[in-house]
């Protein structure tokens, strides 16, 4: 195992491209850059493993010219097993060992959950297949035939993923890859792998070599491209949906078992002749996929992928500036005693890297489980947090607020004074007046720093800290809590809990001004003898309903819907799992389809009291959502004659024209029998048109009554009112019914 590679310099000599780690040719101090003059007393040239494949085994002597230009003949002792190295026998033969038995227990637990799932069974000749070539991959680096013609089987591991990809991804109705697509380029990498074998084999000849290279590398590099551009594009397409931490959890294992190895082993070695890190060292992210994937094709739940890849993206940066420094200071150390190439120094830098991050993620965890039991104030202030978010939830009044959180803080910290206070920018007064030095100093202090005071900030001033809890206008209110009596400075851990005191209590604080303005308009509103209710009233009754709809339907889906799916899948399971007599399988079935139908329905409930993607269409789509979703269930015709809106209306307004037109349509469904309906709409400048006409049975009108006890006709009708509009009903018994509404662009404020 010399474990040395070379390429041929436009002066025709062999020049070292690569030393493997641990081998013989890094045991005898044969370096990159150097030149091979002889191999077993003969030009290099001569050497078939060197002219076709560019590596230097099975030879007993090499004669070297080295950087400073002495020429030094080695003798290679063949005695490896006698002599091998502790990294040899790690890398090389353990650490292949242990992977190939990894993914054959994997493929293992996968048969024995999933046996009758042909995605599981393509899943378990995938783990397979990168196994054995995993396991292949050292000595085929020494021209073992059987390892060479094992490793050339790669790519096709890139195409039994993407099989699996279509098996699984079949559940949900979607294709991963094209299958006319997916076979030809099966067929392609198995005439690739094909040739491969026979160049191994020596019936292809070694002036093709360079080309057979280059296939074997653009086919590994396009089959995994191929697989993250389906990735990100399926993630992209359904990011918004359900099935988003699906294809961000697929994308981000793919990435992390592959891209290192394409990109600093396949890519590097293709373009600059060089691995970046050495290759035992990057394919042994891949074993992130048969313990990704087993886990996502057993069980019925995901990772939390966003908390995980935010964690990553985190302390990968943070460890970055104390890597470069560590690198930076070995440089300065080592660079007068050590001739490192930058390759070398680059992958010193990320096993730096790696072990300040992988010591960032221990630490968090050891914070998380024992620093609270170490440190009982720490996990008092914990305690004191959760005891004031409970009596927030009690709090009416702007007293009681304050009330509250002077308990909380006396009760936490030993404190001399504590006040509230309200800052006038305008009038430059701080209210209660000042009565000695120190509440002339704090007065003085904040008026000077007023423009820089924000809103849930804890301020450290000379004479304590100031806590900033509201702003009215030209006022900011402020808490202010003086000094320690002990004379201790307030250290981290007590302005952190101050800060997030300050937070709940901005929010509160907002609240209560909030409402009491609130009462006061509405109380107000109530005292007008006008017969009509105003528009902002019914807005805010209407937002009112549409917010506790969101809130059933979120309720609705989180739960009930849950379960069902829950109960549906263990039902699934069991059916599948278990032998079961044929009488019992039919009543099963019709268990199996009566859960579908129940899952269907809640859906259905889910989707009318929170209507999908709402706030991203326009008024138009929004319609035409509604109309397409709606000609499936009734058996009259519905007719959308829109025309282009350019205008940007708001959340409020396309959810009232939405559930306008739905009333209208089940109105029609429920009492018109009609045939067809035409709903028209059109803008000008400043208004938006909707007319809306059946060719039913009709009605009338003179009964009409405007109430809100009748979420009918009038509801319609209250809901116009609500956006400034107008409409008009018109309808005679026998001869349809027809709605025209005018609704503004702009709303007063």
């Amino acid at each position: 195992m010399i474990g040395l590679m070379v390429y041929k310099d436009e002066s025709n000599q062999y020049v070292v491209s690569e030393v493997t780690p641990f081998d013989k040719a890094d045991e005898y101090g044969i370096k990159r850059g150097e030149v091979v003059l002889e191999v077993d007393g003969m030009p290099p040239s001569n050497n078939l493993f060197v002219t076709k494949f560019g590596n230097i085994e099975q030879v007993d002597s090499l004669l070297v010219r080295k950087l400073d230009g002495t020429v030094e003949a080695i003798q290679i002792d063949h005695d490896w097993l006698a002599n091998m190295r502790s990294g040899t026998l790690f890398f090389h033969i353990l650490v292949p060992s242990l992977v190939l038995v990894v993914f054959l227990l994997m493929s293992c637990v996968v048969y024995a959950k999933r046996k009758d799932d042909k995605a599981a069974r393509l899943l378990i000749l995938f783990f397979v297949c990168i196994g054995i070539i995993y396991f292949s991959s050292p000595v085929s680096g020494k021209l073992d035939l059987v390892a060479r013609v094992l490793i050339s089987l790669l790519p096709l591991g890139f195409c039994l993923f993407m099989y699996f990809m279509n098996a699984y991804l079949s559940r949900y109705r979607i294709k991963f890859v094209n299958n006319y697509i997916l076979h030809l380029l099966s067929i392609i990498v198995l005439l690739q792998c094909v040739a491969k074998m026979l160049f191994h084999i020596d019936i292809i000849k070694a002036d093709i070599s360079g080309t057979i290279s280059a296939m074997y590398y653009s086919t590994i590099v396009f089959a995994n491209v191929v697989c993250l551009y389906r990735l990100i594009a399926l993630f992209i397409q359904y990011r918004f949906t359900k099935l988003n931490p699906l294809f961000k959890f697929m994308l981000a294992a793919h990435s992390l078992a592959f891209v290192p190895f394409v990109t600093m082993n396949v890519i590097s070695l293709s373009l600059f002749r060089v691995q970046l890190l050495p290759a035992y060292f990057t394919t042994l992210f891949v074993l992130v996929l048969p313990i990704s994937y087993m886990y996502l094709i057993t069980s019925n739940r995901l990772f939390d992928i966003d908390f995980i890849l935010t964690r990553f993206k985190y302390y990968t940066s943070l460890a970055l500036v104390p890597s470069l420094l560590v690198l930076f200071f070995l440089a300065i150390i080592y660079n007068a005693n050590y001739d490192h190439t930058w390759v070398q120094w680059f992958q010193i830098f990320v096993v730096i890297h790696i072990g300040f991050t992988l010591f960032l993620y221990l630490k968090e965890q050891v914070d998380y489980k024992f620093r609270p039991k170490l440190f009982k104030q720490m996990y008092s202030y914990q305690d004191s947090l959760d005891r004031f978010s409970r009596s927030m939830a009690r709090v009416m009044k702007k007293e009681d607020l304050i009330r509250a959180i002077e308990q909380e803080v006396t009760s936490m910290l030993p404190l001399s004074r504590f006040q509230f206070l309200t800052v006038n920018s305008s009038h430059a007064r701080v209210n209660p007046s000042p009565t000695n030095d120190v509440d002339h100093d704090i007065a003085k202090y904040l008026l000077a720093n007023v423009e820089s005071l924000q809103v849930a900030e804890v301020i450290t001033m000379p004479q304590g800290v100031a806590l900033i809890v509201g702003q009215r206008k030209e006022e900011i209110h402020v808490i202010w809590i003086g000094n320690k009596s002990n004379r201790t400075l307030f250290n981290v851990d007590e302005l952190r809990w101050l800060k997030t005191i300050a937070n709940y209590t901005s929010i509160v604080y907002e609240n209560l001004h909030f409402l009491d303005n609130f009462m006061e308009q509405l109380e107000d509103e109530m005292r007008q003898t006008q017969s009509s209710t105003s528009p902002w009233l019914l807005r805010l009754l209407f937002l009112l309903s549409e917010n506790e709809r969101r809130r059933l339907g979120s309720d609705l889906h989180d739960s009930a819907l849950q379960d069902q799916l829950i109960w549906y899948r263990r039902l699934e399971t069991f059916m599948a799992d278990n032998k079961i007599p044929k009488h019992m399988q039919n009543e099963l079935y019709q268990i199996k389809e009566g859960l579908l139908d129940v899952i269907h329905q809640i859906r259905e409930t889910c989707n009318e009291l929170r209507p999908p993607l709402l706030t991203e269409l326009g008024v138009v789509e929004a319609v035409e959502f509604l109309t397409d979703h709606l000609q499936l269930q009734v058996n009259f015709a519905v007719v959308l004659q829109a025309k282009p809106v350019t205008a940007t209306l708001s959340e409020e307004q396309i959810t009232a024209v939405y559930r306008i037109m739905q009333e209208l349509l089940r109105n029609t469904e429920k009492h018109a029998k009609a045939n067809k309906v035409v709903i028209d709409i059109e803008e000008d400048d400043t208004h938006i048109y909707l007319a809306y006409k059946d060719d039913g049975v009709g009605m009338n009108l003179d009964n009409l009554q405007s109430s809100f006890s009748h979420m009918g006709l009038s509801g319609i009708r209250e809901r116009v009112i609500s956006l400034e509009g107008e409409i008009e009903f018109h309808a005679e018994e026998g001869r349809g019914f027809a709605v025209s509404m005018k609704i503004p662009i702009k709303l007063s404020k």
